[in-house]
Order: structure tokens, then C-alpha cells, then sequence
């Protein structure tokens, strides 16, 4: 098993380089990482293996999953969190300046304009909601801005995919396979890095 390391980089922004990467080769992919940043990556073609508390395993988790949740798509997700903020990367959401702009006004704002970006760019010309909304789009755009430079996932980061890297899914054998995975991850503890992105064909 491939252990990747780059000095400077945080583990993340390394996967999904290398997710990126492989997508780009026509592949899927599958990421395994109790870490929820993650779920910006989700797709047709990138499936997450997380743990599940409800039910004390750790289960994949696709683009339905995430639809069924959330109620949007991924391409939203970091839009999103950058508004309501994250609590366990420590970013603040905008409520703590402007109480009566809740998820549910975020996620209203976002799926119609679609990104973060379009939005504050459409708030900074035209009425896109509600005064409240509005002003706290317009004076506080920098700050939703710096949140999208905290939560958004580097891609790229100098490393270069191999290919002999790339694992060929048995998708008869997942239970086995995340099984020695994740007993490799145990037993790599002191790396900085633990593991890699789970390739596959497919």
C-alpha cells in the first residue's frame, strides 16, 4: 500500500489532487476518511468510505446519500459551509453577525445561484433576498470569502499520480478489503499521512 506524503500540504489537499488526477484518467474513485471535507469531492464517479456512529461501521457513502441529506448536490457543499460555517474546522458561520440568516436561507440563496462566488457577485449589483440577506451578503462578503479559503480543498498540490497505484475494485470483496485498510491505518498511526485514496477502475 502506497503511503504519500508532501511537505507543506495537509493530507487532504493531497488526495484530492490525486483524486483529480485520476479522474482526469477516465477512473473512479473511492476516498476512505472519517474527515467530512470530503463530501465536496462526492460525484457519479467519487464514492466516500466513512464511518457511520449509527451504526457503529463504516459504510459508503455516494451522491445519493448526499442528496438525501442535504437536499442539494455536492457542487453546493462548500458554498454551503462557507455561509453556516464548521464547527469542527472552526469557522464561523455568518449567524454569529447576522442571527436571522440561517441554513435554511443559505441553502435557498445557493441553490438558485448555485456558488458562492455567483451569489456575492450578484448581491454586490442586484436585490438576491430578503434585506437582511442582502446586507449581510453585501458587508460581509470578504468574510465568506476567507471561509471558502479555509474549508476549500487544494488540487493542486505538486504530486503526480502513479499509476501502478490504482486498485482494481472488487466490488464482491469490499468487506475484506476495507477490513485490511483500515487495520493498516491502525497500524500506522505515527505517520502524519495514513493511506491513500482507494482507486479503482470501473
Amino acid at each position: 500500500m502506497q503511503v504519500v506524503k508532501v511537505d507543506g500540504h495537509e493530507a487532504d489537499d493531497v488526495v484530492a489532487t490525486l483524486a483529480g488526477q485520476v479522474l482526469n484518467k477516465g477512473f473512479r474513485v473511492v476516498i476512505a476518511s472519517p474527515d467530512k471535507d470530503f463530501k465536496q469531492l462526492i460525484s457519479e464517479d467519487v464514492q466516500i468510505v466513512m464511518p457511520l456512529p449509527e451504526l457503529q461501521r463504516w459504510s459508503f457513502y455516494t451522491l445519493r446519500h448526499y442528496r438525501d441529506q442535504y437536499n442539494c448536490d455536492p457542487q453546493s457543499d462548500l458554498s454551503l459551509r462557507c455561509i453556516v460555517g464548521d464547527e469542527a474546522d472552526g469557522v464561523p458561520g455568518i449567524q454569529h453577525l447576522v442571527p436571522s440568516f440561517g441554513r435554511k436561507t443559505a441553502l435557498k440563496l445557493i441553490k438558485k445561484h448555485g456558488s458562492l462566488e455567483t451569489l456575492l457577485n450578484a448581491a454586490a449589483i442586484r436585490t438576491v433576498g430578503k434585506p437582511y440577506a442582502q446586507d449581510a451578503l453585501k458587508n460581509h462578503a470578504d468574510y465568506l470569502r476567507r471561509n471558502y479559503e479555509v474549508l476549500a480543498l487544494k488540487r493542486d498540490v505538486n504530486v503526480q499520480l502513479i499509476e501502478e497505484w490504482l486498485v482494481k475494485r472488487d466490488n464482491l470483496n469490499d468487506k475484506k478489503a476495507l477490513s485490511t485498510f483500515f487495520k493498516y491505518l491502525e497500524e500506522s498511526k505515527e505517520l502524519t499521512y495514513r493511506g491513500r485514496p482507494t482507486l479503482y477502475n470501473g
